[in-house]
């Protein structure tokens, strides 16, 4: 009895190393499939790309120009007012304004 006791007991231990040699090289598998590749795109693709690119970032510095002038314009008419909310959200128009005209140069920046 003990006998078979013993041998059930290195076949488990068997069976766990197995598994266990298993279960490492599936998750060298997997963590070698997520390692960054390098892609080669053509020159055509990538021109067209940064073509969009910068167009959306010509538009989103022009809206970003137009509403820093809105809030400039609308703080002044509230300061004429003395109307402390509407200074404040005119101030929330000027900052927008900032970020958005400058969006696209601190994008550049952080490439």
């Amino acid at each position: 009895m003990k006998k078979m006791i013993t041998k059930l007991i290195h076949k488990v231990k068997k069976i766990k190393v197995k598994v266990m040699i298993k279960a490492s090289l599936a998750g060298a598998a997997a963590a070698y499939c997520m390692l960054p590749t390098t892609v080669f795109a053509s020159g055509a693709v990538t021109s067209k790309i940064n073509n969009i690119t910068d167009l959306v970032s010509g538009i989103i510095t022009a809206a970003g120009t137009i509403v820093l002038f809105w809030g400039v314009f609308d703080f002044a008419m509230a300061y004429q007012q003395h109307d402390s909310s509407q200074q404040t959200q005119s101030l929330k128009k000027v900052v927008a304004g900032i970020i958005m005209a400058v969006a696209p140069t601190i994008v550049n920046l952080l490439k």
